[in-house]
């Protein structure tokens, strides 16, 4: 009698979590949770970055520049330097200052024409790096954050002077 009873208990173990699958798969919105984590990770790099720039801008009173002292103009923002009394490498040596781009984005390029100095990146558009990016631009004003499409990519420029 008492195997029976085991089984039966075992039996309605299984069921129950099974159940209790269901009901999280039903709830649980893996879609909302990865764009929320896209928007997390975005908002830190744009901010370590956006404090990268100005730091660099503080220290020698211009943007960072390229290795020969021309404007950056769309070019890879890691390979840029900031002109200090001693330059440096926004790299840190080792990609230390400029986190590498998220999954599936471009890497972070930066120009500057003028007094316009902005970092960009690009993703494919249809994609949860795609709706993150036009659900992120609600948080910033639209002179900071320009985000575009054309037909297969979105472009998101970063502005840190206009």
């Amino acid at each position: 009698m008492r195997k029976a009873f085991s089984l039966i208990e075992l039996f309605l173990v299984i069921t129950l979590m099974g159940v209790m699958i269901i009901f999280a798969f039903n709830y649980l919105d893996t879609k909302t949770l990865s764009k929320e984590k896209i928007k997390t990770e975005l908002t830190s790099h744009l901010n370590i970055i956006t404090a990268t720039i100005l730091q660099c801008k503080e220290l020698s009173n211009i943007m960072p520049t390229q290795s020969d002292g021309s404007l950056a103009s769309n070019t890879l923002l890691n390979t840029l330097e900031c002109n200090t009394t001693t330059p440096y490498s926004l790299d840190g040596g080792r990609g230390g200052f400029i986190p590498p781009p998220l999954n599936e984005f471009m890497p972070y390029r930066a120009t500057q024409s003028g007094s316009e100095f902005y970092f960009s990146t690009a993703t494919a558009i249809g994609s949860y790096n795609d709706e993150a990016l036009q659900e992120l631009q609600s948080s910033y004003s639209t002179t900071q954050y320009v985000l575009t499409h054309d037909a297969t990519t979105a472009y998101l420029n970063f502005y840190i002077s206009r």
